[in-house]
């Protein structure tokens, strides 16, 4: 895979670190630097005494130093990727790795090709199900008590009458937030967040928020207390919701899992940082073929970094398995054949907004959860309407763009479009749109 320049601004950590990493984007300054078909890889002096060793997994994407930085990638791993997009004849092409280059890219290799999975006795198995059966007991059991406090708190939220939301302080929802945390539902604790982080200075728009909210917020405990009497899939679907995890080693390894082979554009990637250092990715992708949409989600902290990162608006070759679900969309990578930029086909895509909502209509009659919606949209164009950004369609129905969306990328999709209607890919957030590509011929383009 050959990245772009702007595919490695994307997965840089942050501005800083791109800028440095650009600096070191010259061969002048590298000791080394070679490839192989599987990975690129390069030295350079830095502080210690001997060069840093940097290596880049190209066919499956990944990346390594052994700098001290606690940054992910680093600024030498930027510096290789941005050279290799930048120069590739620079890299010397060589038949085989050295040997710290090649234990590195063989593990790799054998860890996507076969997941690591302990061997099991008869024995071993019984106590680890029965040890199972008491942790989901005692887990039910909180969950249960945490539910009974939360759906006191939202009678009383009704009976006080919801106008008072936004005089409610913020250690209220806080409170109730934490304490769904320790009942082992962190889940609920993501819909008080949600409830209590609403901009309440906005009196045309708050309202029908909250109530939606709070209207799905007291399904979801009526129907987690009707859990016994529902289907195996709504029950892992409530269960999920709540704030279950599910392994993805065990999905990938279920040979019962749904599994989807593809070739997947990576239509965007939207990342966020917690307070307390936690990183999650949301990557969408979109099946060319199968027209399937599916969502990766990836973890890192400031010690540990996303083991087989994804680049947006590059096209990948795998299998992917999808955690079972009412409306399946989060899944896993079980193995990739090939990362590149080219697609052979592109992905179906719906006529006008509404189509769109047409589809999202559709999704959350199988799944009234559903919190957003990933779609690809024929001609549509951007403007600004009494301060706000729209989307409009060729019937001249349009969307509110996200506030979210940065007022940069919005300037990159008008730099690109040049007032053209465009194929887009987004995801529709609470009646918005969050941008994620263009299309331009055969290409897809990230914003």
């Amino acid at each position: 895979m050959i990245f772009t320049e702007q595919q490695v601004e994307t997965i840089s950590p942050n501005p800083a670190a791109y800028k440095a990493g650009k600096a070191l984007a010259v061969a002048s300054k590298w000791v080394t630097l070679a490839k192989t078909d599987r990975v690129i890889w390069g030295e350079i002096q830095g502080s210690s005494k001997t060069p840093y060793q940097v290596q880049i997994d190209i066919v499956t994407m990944g990346y390594k130093c052994n700098c001290p930085s606690r940054q992910f990638p680093c600024k030498h791993n930027i510096g290789l990727m941005l050279l290799y997009a930048s120069n590739p004849n620079e890299f010397k092409i060589e038949s085989e790795e050295p040997e710290w280059v090649k234990s590195w890219i063989d593990k790799r290799q054998a860890k996507a090709n076969k997941p690591e999975l302990e061997e099991i006795t008869e024995e071993k198995q019984e106590k680890l199900d029965k040890a199972r059966e008491k942790t989901q007991t005692d887990r039910f059991q909180s969950v249960q008590v945490g539910i009974d406090e939360l759906e006191l708190w939202l009678k009383d939220l009704i009976r006080i009458g919801i106008l008072e939301l936004p005089n409610k302080p913020a250690s209220d929802f806080s409170k109730i937030a934490a304490r769904m945390v320790d009942a082992k539902a962190p889940g609920l604790a993501g819909w008080v967040k949600s409830l209590g982080s609403i901009d309440y200075s906005n009196p045309t728009e708050w309202q029908n928020e909250a109530l939606t909210i709070i209207s799905k917020l007291y399904l979801l405990i009526r129907t987690f207390k009707n859990y016994e009497n529902l289907t195996p899939t709504w029950q892992i679907t409530i269960k999920n919701l709540v704030g279950w995890s599910q392994s993805a080693k065990e999905l990938i390894a279920n040979n019962e899992s749904e599994t989807v082979k593809d070739q997947w554009l990576v239509a965007g990637q939207v990342t966020e940082t917690t307070d307390d250092e936690i990183t999650t990715q949301r990557n969408y992708l979109v099946g060319c073929q199968s027209n399937r949409y599916a969502l990766i989600l990836n973890f890192s902290t400031k010690h540990t970094t996303i083991e087989n990162p994804l680049i947006p608006g590059s096209v990948i070759n795998a299998e992917l398995v999808f955690f079972p679900s009412a409306l399946p969309h989060r899944a896993a990578i079980k193995t990739t054949r090939s990362v590149g930029n080219q697609l052979e086909q592109q992905p179906q895509s719906l006529g006008t907004w509404a189509d769109v909502f047409k589809q999202k209509a559709a999704q959350l009659q199988q799944n009234p959860w559903q919190q957003e919606t990933t779609a690809i949209i024929d001609d549509l164009r951007i403007t600004n309407r009494n301060n706000r950004w729209i989307a409009y369609d060729k019937n001249l129905n349009y969307v509110m763009v996200s506030p979210k969306f940065d007022l940069q990328k919005i300037m990159r999709w008008l730099a690109i479009s040049g007032n053209r209607k465009m194929r887009v890919a987004g995801i529709i957030r609470s009646e918005t749109l969050y941008p994620l590509g263009v299309f331009e011929n055969n290409q897809y383009i990230t914003l």
